[in-house]
This record gives structure tokens, sequence and C-alpha cells, in this order.
């Protein structure tokens, strides 16, 4: 038996001819011309004639003078002729009852439409409608239609294809429909209704020449799981060759730079920190410090043999002090040492002193606390990162260009309307009081910076003038009280039926290298509202930013609009955000799981609860103050989850293989020991998720310092003979200070353990190294035990942080599997990536630069 096919339909006045746009008719007006045209139709039914009068009534209708009836055809009725190819079609009528019942609510309408077109279909077999059902929805938010459709969907046999009208009825319930429908994993195209003389059906989700999520990893300079995940053929559009050679050599030269192989390298890994403002990504920027250093030094050298090594001279034979401390000992040695005073014109002194220099220390002093950059310190260091970007080879391959500045912006577009309604806030107010929290967390910004281009039709009805109102409106930010920061905006003057490229290049221009996201409003007329979803589609995936789409309900409370539409993640790459979220997950960057499940369509709360893991790990307190409002105490969230840190980190260690992700994993956990002390005390005014200030940042330190002092203490007076726990903490921290990330030179991290056991036993910390963990995973394990020894919690607790890890990971595995059983679209023309070992591709294949 042939399956059938699906038409949804959101009712409105327009299906009765009847014109709901006409400014001089007021609601009780409508009201009233509604329900006259319901009855009128009800008699026609009961007539004579049926069914077929009502319909040549909607088809030809030509309206008498002073008549509320507009010319042309009924949407549906209109719709319904263009699919006459068989009778296979099952109509589903969307209309509003809302709980608080509104005069203009549409489920009477679709009632009268169903009862029309059900009639038709008995007396006409020929017509493709085989029954027409209604479906109440409570609500303009796209939860209510999720609900009914998902409800409805859940009772029927399978359908072949889905179409959705598009031209009449609310916006917002036709995008909430196209959600359920991605959600049911049902394809859908959209009936087009605008134009009653050009009824046509369209895909808007046309094949892009490039994957519409590959850009989002490169903007997020996550290399290696892109590579992963077009190794395993899960990008919609298969990389090219040349795309396949960039990001592969992007992905060793970050693996590289963990091991801090060459100052270039180490440049990666540090712009990946600046750009993820992941606490955990921050490991590399002090090295890069002493490897720039170096480089600048063998280049001085070359003109200036004589210029000696002013790191190493004041550097004490045991080791130490530590950088900040070599620095001031320097800058103290002016006028007094010979050897400074004739480095003090060379680059590499200069270097040194930079501004560029102490941002990076205070960015590396908040890394020992898994704290992002700042802001400002981000912002700072990428300047000074741009200057190493070479933009040819990732633009001639087709791809963006990886940034090295955070991004903070987004871009916001809306076609602007006509005068506003009594009492409706223009869409330039509503931006002003806020972005979509979706957007904010994927950004992983609290405020986020604005830039708007605004469409204008001039045509002499307003458009242009509340278009220009709204510009000016976005240029007068920021708001201190909303989540938006400084604002521009463009205005554009298009046609009614614009032309698609023009739009794409208006857009395209308008983006820098802080815009993150796009968003639309989708508000106006719909065809200009389509070709903007069109357009931004295009532009996000050449650029690599994510297109949300707001909805337009009436918030419940406050005036800012913070939902957006799902369907866009849904159709447009749900699968590989899940997928390097589960990967993020598992390499505890916390920071970056959460912000691509912020990005996806998965169930908020997974992603509240990735945020929740990623503050608890980094011992921070939610930006949302949900901590302090439950009253808990300071030592429960602080010390007393050591332990449990230490068992994420060990857990994460079996899925690490590179040596690179090893020593990694290494200065985390001993970064999680010291976050968690440094915590404690300095909480009386809470820390900004983006970064805290420096007298925070020396009082945290300060307070990590008097915990060493005290095991050392504790070692000295006791001389036992076992390793105790106050040994094997110390050890993990000497461990993560030989690291080649931080200070040491050594690559695999049993060597790096090794060499910190005969450290320690110099100093006299180690009492028994024949009984000392000799590789990275024993000093893990024992740290655990020696954690739980101290106090710091209990270990194996089933309520622990990673048992959360496993439950979100086992969350988003779900939504793997329920978007695994949706049916494929149409797969890209793109060639299949060449097998290794095959023919060479006739693509050029073009080198990554130093600095990706």
């Amino acid at each position: 038996m042939a399956l059938m096919r699906l038409l949804v339909h959101v009712a409105g006045e327009a299906d009765l001819l009847l014109d709901s746009q006409d400014p001089r008719s007021s609601k009780v007006a409508r009201v009233e011309q509604v329900r006259r045209r319901r009855t009128e139709i009800e008699a026609l039914l009961d007539g004579p004639e049926g069914a077929g009068a009502v319909r040549r009534m909607l088809i030809n209708e030509t309206p008498q003078a002073g008549s509320a009836s507009i010319p042309g055809t009924s949407p549906v009725l209109g719709a319904l002729d263009t699919l006459a190819t068989r009778p296979d079609l099952t109509v589903v009528i969307l209309g509003t009852s809302q709980s608080q019942p509104g005069p203009l609510d549409t489920l009477p309408i679709a009632q009268t439409l169903a009862n029309v077109l059900n009639g038709i279909g008995s007396a006409d077999r020929s017509y493709p409608v085989r029954q027409a059902t209604v479906l109440s929805v409570a609500g303009l938010a796209e939860a209510f239609v999720i609900d009914a459709l998902t409800e409805y969907l859940g009772k029927m046999p399978q359908y072949e294809q889905a179409l959705v009208t598009w031209g009449s009825g609310a916006t917002m319930l036709t995008l909430g429909a196209l959600t359920a429908l991605s959600r049911a994993g049902l394809p859908w195209q959209l009936v087009l209704t605008s134009d009653p003389t050009a009824y046509q059906v369209v895909d808007p989700l046309e094949q892009l020449d490039i994957d519409p999520v590959a850009g989002v990893f490169i903007r997020w300079r996550m290399f290696a799981t892109l590579d992963d995940l077009d190794r395993t053929g899960q990008l919609v559009v298969q990389l090219s060759d040349a795309q396949r050679d960039l990001v592969r050599q992007a992905a060793k030269r970050r693996r590289d730079g963990l091991e801090a192989a060459d100052c270039a390298s180490v440049r990666a890994v540090l712009a990946d920190a600046v750009v993820r403002r992941d606490g955990t990504a921050s490991l590399a920027v002090r090295r890069y410090i002493t490897s720039r250093y170096e480089d600048l030094l063998r280049n001085d050298q070359n003109l200036y043999p004589e210029a000696k090594d002013l790191l190493h001279k004041y550097e004490k034979p045991g080791g130490g002090p530590p950088l900040g401390g070599k620095l001031s000992r320097i800058r103290e040695a002016v006028g007094c040492d010979p050897v400074v005073d004739e480095a003090v014109g060379l680059s590499s002194y200069k270097w040194l002193f930079s501004d560029e220099v102490a941002t990076l220390q205070r960015i590396g002093i908040g890394s020992h606390n898994l704290c992002p950059p700042s802001p400002n310190d981000a912002r700072l260091i990428g300047d000074y990162l741009s200057r190493y970007i070479e933009e040819t080879s990732w633009r001639l391959a087709e791809l963006p260009e990886p940034p090295v500045t955070p991004a903070d912006t987004t871009l916001v577009v809306w076609p602007a309307g006509t005068a506003s309604h009594p009492g409706v806030r223009s869409v330039g107010e509503q931006v002003a009081d806020g972005l979509p929290t979706t957007i904010t967390d994927f950004l992983g910004v609290e405020q986020a910076r604005v830039h708007a281009v605004i469409f204008g039709v001039d045509d002499g009805e307003g458009s242009r003038e509340c278009a220009e109102q709204d510009a000016a409106l976005i240029r007068g930010f920021p708001d201190k009280d909303a989540n938006t920061g400084d604002g521009e905006a463009w205005v554009e003057l298009i046609d009614p039926n614009p032309d698609p490229a023009a739009i794409e290049q208006a857009i395209e221009r308008r983006l820098t290298r802080e815009t993150g996201a796009l968003l639309l409003v989708p508000t106006g007329k719909k065809p200009i509202v389509l070709a903007l979803l069109g357009a931004m589609r295009r532009v996000g995936a050449r650029n690599g930013l994510p297109l949300f789409v707001r909805q337009n309900a009436t918030p419940k409370s406050g005036n800012v609009y913070a939902a957006v539409h799902l369907w866009p993640a849904l159709t447009e790459g749900d699968r590989p955000l899940l997928n390097a979220a589960k990967g993020a997950l598992r390499a505890l960057e916390l920071d970056v799981a959460w912000r691509l499940l912020a990005a996806s369509a998965i169930d908020p709360a997974v992603t509240n609860q990735a945020r929740q893991l990623a503050d608890t790990f980094a011992s921070r307190r939610s930006p949302t103050g949900v901590l302090e409002k439950s009253g808990v105490d300071q030592e429960t969230w602080t010390t007393k989850l050591i332990t449990q840190r230490l068992e994420v980190v060990e857990a994460a260690l079996a899925h690490a293989a590179a040596p690179a992700d090893r020593i990694r994993l290494l200065v985390l956990a001993a970064d999680a020991v010291e976050a968690s002390i440094a915590a404690v005390q300095t909480q009386k005014r809470r820390r900004p998720i983006a970064g805290r200030d420096d007298v925070t940042r020396r009082r945290q330190n300060g307070n990590f310092g008097k915990f060493k002092n005290q095991l050392r203490d504790e070692v000295e007076r006791a001389g036992e003979p076992e390793v105790g726990s106050a040994q094997i903490l110390l050890l993990l921290n000497q461990a993560r200070n030989r690291a080649p990330i931080t200070h040491g030179t050594t690559n695999d991290p049993d060597a790096v353990v090794r060499e910190a056991v005969g450290h320690q036993a110099k100093k006299g910390l180690l009492s028994a190294t024949d009984l000392a963990p000799r590789d990275l995973a024993t000093l893990l394990r024992r740290s655990v035990a020696a954690a739980a020894e101290r106090g710091f919690g209990d270990p194996g607790r089933a309520d622990s942080l990673l048992r959360l890890q496993e439950k979100i990971i086992g969350d988003i595995g779900q939504a793997l599997a329920q978007r695994d059983a949706m049916p494929n679209r149409v797969p890209s023309a793109r060639t299949a990536p060449t097998a290794e070992g095959g023919a060479p591709s006739p693509n050029p294949v073009h080198h990554c630069p130093d600095l990706p």
C-alpha cells in the first residue's frame, strides 16, 4: 500500500477570503466578518450544491463593492489544486485556541475549512484530500505546535512526505510545524501561496556546496573533531581533499602545541584558548611567552652574538622562581647588571615586558584555576595573534578563516514593517530588551554585541521609516540592564519580491571577525521572510555561523523574546553538533561542550546540566546564582568535591590515547585541585564567568600557596616511609609543572611523572621513590585516593560529577539515536572523500599557515 502524503496548513482569515491586514478593520469588525463568512459557508454546505458551491466561491470570488472579501483564491484550496496529482493527502489544519481565548483565535476557521475539504473529498473521489483534520493549538509558542502535531503523528501511520503551506496564517505556527516534522524525521517541503497566480512547491533546504556546520567547528577551532566527523562520514557535505588537508594540518598543529614542539604550534594552542574561552583550554599561554622569547633571542643573537638568555640567567640552580618572579628580578636588575642593560634594546627583551606578555601572564594565572580569559584579555591577545593570519589558504579552499579572537557579536536580521499597532513594540525595541539566551549561551558571553541589518521596502507605506527608527535605536546601545552590548545597524532597501543574491551580499558584507551567530526575526511578509531564511542559511554555511530563528510569541513574563525555533538545528547539522559535544565532554572541554549543545536542538535541560557540570568542575558558581539561593556552603562545592573532580579526570584518561591528550589531562587534574582550594574564601563577591580580576586571582593563588606549604610541612614532620596523601598531591602538582605545555621538555606523560618523582625525592618531599607512581594512570588513581583520605569527598558516589557526566553523555546518545532513526534528506552532490591511498584529487592542495 502506497504511503500517504501530509499537508499541514495554518488557518487564517485569508482562507475565507477576508483581509486581515486592512488597517481600517478593528478586531471587533474582523471577528464579525469571520462569523458572517462562516455562517455563509455553512449555509452553502447545507444547500443543494453543497461543497461544490463553497469551492467555487473560495476559488473564484469576485467581491462586491463594499464587501470585506478580497479577490483571489483561498490559500488552502489553491495549494490543494497545485498538489492534485493523486488523491493521497491527509490535511491537518492548525487553529489556535488559547487558554485565555483571544477574539481572533483561528480554531473556528480551521473547523470550517475541514468541513469544506471533507465535503469536497466526499463528493469528488479524484480530489487530493482523503481526510481533513483540525488540531487545536493552545498558543503561538513553538512548544504548543510541537505538542499538538507530535501527538497526532504518533497516532497515525507513517507518511511518505509532508508539505506545509507558506503564505498565510501565523508564521510562528508554521515554523513550529516545521520543527515538529523535523523532529519526527519526516521530509518536508513548502507550498508557496502568497501569489495566487503562481503556487509552487519549493525546498528551502536546497543543497549547499559546503557543510552547514563544518564552518562552525572551524570557528571554534575544533579541527580534530571536524576531521573525525569527516572521516566517519557524519557531515552532510563531505570535505574536499583541499579542505581536508587544511583541517588535518591544523589538528596536527594543536597536538604539536600541547607537546610544545615549536613556537608556531604553541601559538595555535594559545589561539584555541582565546577563541574557545574554556578554562581547560588556557594551558599553553605562559609557555608561549618563553617559546616566543627563545625565537626572538635566536634572531637577536644572529646580530648580537653576545646577547644572553635572561630567563636562564635568573633561574635558580634547583629551578624557579616562576616566570613572574624571573621577570621581576630582570626588571630590578636594569642599571645594575650589564648583561641586562645590553639586552634592553633587543626585541627579545621588549617582548618580555610587552603588554601582550603582561596579558598572557594574567590569563596564565587564571588558567591555574580553570578560569577562561577575560573578554578584554582575550581581545588584546586576539589582536596580537591576528598578525600571523594568512587568509588565502582557507578562502581558496572555500572554508572560513579560523578566528583568533572570541566571537561576541550577533548579526540580527529582520524585515521592517509599517507603523506598529498601538501597544506593540517594534522589533528594534524588542531586540533592545535582549537576545534569546540560547545565543548568548552559545557565544559564552553574558552580554553580546548586536549588529543589525534591517530590510525596508521603499514603497511609501512606512517600511523605510520604521527601518530607520529601529536602526537608530540599535545604535543607541548598550542597555546596562539587557544582555546586549554595543550596537550597530544598517538599513537596506529591497523590492517586495527581493533578489536573493542582493540579500546575501547585504548580510555578508556586515560580518566581522567577532560575529559568532546569525539571528533572523521572522516578521513581515512571508516572501521576504523566506528569502531571508534562504540567504542567511547560505551565508551561515559559508562563514561557519549557526542560524537561529527567533520565536515571536509574546513572552509570558518580561519583555525579552528568549526562545528560538529548533528546526534549523534539527535539519542542518544536529548530529555533528551532538557528536562533537559528546566528544568534548569525554575530553573534559566542558565549556565547549555545553555551548555546542546550546546550538543544537537537544532538550535545554541537557544543556543546563552540561553547564552545571562545567561550572562545578571548575569550582565556580553558576552565573544564575543557583548555589547561593540554595544555601549550599562553600566547602561543599569547593574542597569537598576534589575527589569527584579527580575521578572525572581519571575516567577521561581511558579515552585519551595520544600523548598530547594525556598531557593535557595531567595538567587539568592538578589545575582542578588548585581551583578547588583557591575558590575557598574568595566568594564574598560572585565571580563572573568571563574571568576574575587581578585582586581575586592573587587571593586565590595565595590560598593554594598556603595549602602547598601545609602539605610540605606535613611531609617534613611525618618522615614516614610510605608515600602518603600529602606526598601524592604535591607530586601531582610537580608533574603538572614539568609537562611540556607548562615548563618541562619531556613529551611522554609517563616520563614526566617519573621526572617529577626524581625531583620530589631530591627535595625531600618523597620518602620512597620505589613506592611512588611511575606513570600517569597510577598517579591519577592514587590522587583520587589521596583526596578522599584527606576528607575531600568520597569516591564512587551515585550522585558524583562522574555520574552526571555519564548521564549527559547518555542523554546525548539517546538524542543521536532518535536523529539516526530519521529518514535522510537527499544526499549532497559533492563527491565523497577519496579513500586513503586512492588516486590523487584534482583539487589543489593548500598548505596551512603557521597559525590557522
